[in-house]
């Protein structure tokens, strides 16, 4: 099932192109790292697919029904906000099923309010899903729910956009540099996260072990153009080299031709 349909899109600023006529698809379930030098637009490219951008030329073509969330390199919250309270801020459904259910446990004398918070965390199957915000959020720790998003470091608010991201589980999650600000051992749960969840990624990152460990796709611009791999970091590699040898050869026999042709 197609998710992106990326057609022909090009991208200048000013007097320099950054791409031009760059087509591909995202696909369900595929997880994708797009490989290219640093200033050729790959950020560009994700704030495209993510809508905060729009190409000068070509078009990118959304599923309908799919939720898409953005990782990028600059989140925005609310610095008067609780770090629960960014959580349960978002439009996740079964978030505030389970704020009502955590009230009534507070108030257990209430008999009645506590059995229907208790029916709708059965009703929506929220038992699990909360188990998981609460590993997510310990997995990145962010144990202390109560402080204030100001009071954050940058890098405990890009775990945070980690967290809630994780948490809303959407269709499509867009990466831009996902390890940063983590340790290795956030970095190796996630990588797990990942490897396990059915989920469909599409990313940028310098991080190479961690694009072996969680890619099934490689998308590679270079020199302007783009080449598909499919397979993880050390296919790509292979192949890479495999491609290069290849054009090497053609392009010597064609300066062989023509010298011969003189």
């Amino acid at each position: 099932m197609n998710y992106i349909s990326v057609e022909n899109i090009s991208k200048s600023y000013g007097d320099r192109t950054l791409f031009k006529n760059l087509s591909f698809g995202i696909n369900k379930n595929q997880k994708v790292a797009f490989v290219a030098k640093n200033g050729t637009g790959k950020t560009s490219i994700l704030n495209i697919i993510a809508g905060l951008d729009t190409p000068d030329e070509g078009q990118v073509i959304q599923r309908k029904d799919i939720q898409i969330a953005y990782l990028s390199q600059n989140q925005i919250f609310d610095d008067s906000l609780t770090i629960e309270q960014t959580i349960f801020a978002t439009e996740n459904r079964i978030l505030p099923i389970i704020k009502q259910y955590e009230k009534a446990l507070e108030n257990p004398e209430d008999s009645d309010n506590y059995q229907k918070a208790f029916d709708l965390m059965d009703q929506h199957n929220a038992w699990d899903f909360e188990t998981q915000y609460k590993l997510v959020l310990s997995k990145l720790k962010l144990n202390d729910l109560s402080m204030k998003v100001g009071k954050l470091s940058g890098g405990q608010k890009k775990r945070l956009s980690l967290a809630v991201l994780l948490i809303n589980k959407p269709d499509l999650i867009i990466l831009d540099e996902p390890t940063n600000h983590l340790d290795l051992e956030m970095i190796e749960w996630l990588e797990e996260y990942f490897k396990k969840e059915k989920i469909t990624l599409f990313m940028v990152t310098h991080d190479r072990y961690f694009l072996e460990r969680v890619c099934n796709e490689i998308i590679e611009l270079d020199h302007g153009e783009l080449h598909k791999y499919k397979g993880n970091y050390s296919y790509y590699l292979e192949k890479k080299e495999e491609r290069i040898t290849q054009e090497a050869t053609t392009t010597n026999k064609a300066k062989n031709l023509f010298k011969k042709e003189l």
